[in-house]
């Protein structure tokens, strides 16, 4: 939807625009009434997102404003520069102004610290939203984001530079897309990945997930990870917690045993060790796990934070195991995923599962890409010239 025409009261014109995003309605708004727009009111409405700005609004007709005031001034887009004007009456903040009339309400004189104050929301705005206010080229904002420039340049030359982001989205649709593996069915499904990638707390997650939902006697835990200081000892406070049992598996013949053992439980969850990919135990355990053939789903577990150059070697002994999708854990931590991503649609790995934060269970989500590229918008600033790229070692999810 475009932008209407809301009300008009010389010198100051106002208009509504909507649009499916705020990052949308920012670049309409921008296109329309340039960068000196001042924001009056901010909601959604059916799905979509409504912004009321303005332009040429009088900065000393604010001054003389004395209605109570029952907003702190209006929110500018860009820096304000006032110009003599006759006055008329002060703005009000509100959703729907007539077309006939502008209500009265005050507002605060926009003086030196507002400006400051000011400049810092338009910086924190484009932070949030992405650089749709400053222009940035596309290749530079996927680069930002993790992608190889190389990615990078192949995806712009596909698309218009004003469509990159439509672009982006469905060629990681088409290239990627989502695992069609549900847990509401329940089954055995097992965490795979490299050292660190927080699977334990992601299976802690998982099970507590379906343990809200159908009670302690519907899940089972089993562990692998025997080799890793307190490795067992975290997944079982987890049980204990959640009621469940624990089942340590040191062999294929213990791994055996344990599925017999609770064969009547309809969620089966299995946290393996983390290793090196050339130590040779992995291997071989990774061979136990192969060995359930269909009836297991595996997802392999990937630190959003990974590197490109990384990513081929840590996940290579992964490559030949049939994979039900992909976790992305620690997406919170991570400046920038856009490499991870990029690996999965070489793949052709299907997303199922993202974690961002340590709360159990609520900090895992099911992968949708409007949330995934909302997450990918704000690693961008993170990343760009200037900004301080945070590359913290964690242990959780």
């Amino acid at each position: 939807m475009g932008p209407q025409s809301v009300g008009r009261n010389k010198p100051v014109k106002i208009k509504r625009f909507s649009g499916s995003s705020t990052r949308d309605v920012l670049q309409q708004i921008r296109m329309s009434l340039g960068p000196d727009a001042v924001i009056l009111s901010n909601r959604d409405v059916n799905g979509e997102v409504e912004i009321v700005a303005a332009i040429d609004f009088d900065e000393q007709q604010c001054t003389e404003a004395h209605a109570t005031p029952t907003w702190p001034g209006p929110l500018q887009v860009g820096d304000l520069s006032p110009t003599p004007e006759p006055q008329v009456s002060s703005l009000q903040r509100t959703v729907a102004i007539p077309e006939t009339s502008v209500p009265v309400v005050s507002s605060v004189a926009p003086t030196s610290p507002l400006r400051s104050e000011l400049q810092a929301l338009r910086q924190l705005v484009e932070k949030r939203w992405g650089h749709s206010l400053s222009g940035k080229p596309a290749k530079d904002s996927l680069t930002d984001m993790g992608f190889s420039v190389d990615w990078a340049a192949h995806l712009v030359q596909q698309c218009p530079e004003a469509d990159w982001e439509k672009t982006l989205k469905s060629t990681l649709e088409d290239q990627i897309g989502l695992s069609s593996v549900s847990l509401e069915k329940g089954g055995i499904f097992v965490l795979l990945g490299p050292t660190g990638s927080g699977k334990t707390t992601s299976i802690a997650k998982l099970a507590a997930a379906q343990v809200l939902r159908h009670g302690p006697h519907s899940v089972a835990l089993l562990t692998t990870d025997t080799y890793r200081i307190a490795g067992v000892e975290q997944l079982e406070i987890y049980a204990r917690i959640l009621g469940v049992p624990l089942e340590v598996i040191r062999s294929p013949e213990d791994l055996l045993q344990a599925l017999n053992k609770h064969n009547q439980r309809p969620w089966i969850f299995i946290d393996t060790i983390g290793m090196s990919p050339r130590d040779p135990r992995l291997g071989e355990q990774l061979q136990w796990l192969a060995a359930l053939g269909t009836g297991a789903h595996r997802f392999l577990m990937i630190p959003a934070g990974l590197s490109g150059k990384s990513l081929p070697t840590v996940l290579a002994p992964y490559a030949g195991i049939p994979l039900a999708g992909a976790i992305l854990s620690k997406v919170d931590e991570t400046p920038a995923f856009g490499g991870v991503l990029e690996w999965l649609a070489q793949q052709h790995l299907p997303v199922a599962y993202y974690s961002d934060g340590q709360k159990v269970p609520e900090d895992l989500h099911e992968a949708q890409w409007e949330s995934l590229m909302r997450l990918l918008q704000t690693s961008s600033e993170s990343t760009a010239p200037g900004s301080k790229a945070q590359n913290h070692s964690h242990h959780g999810a």
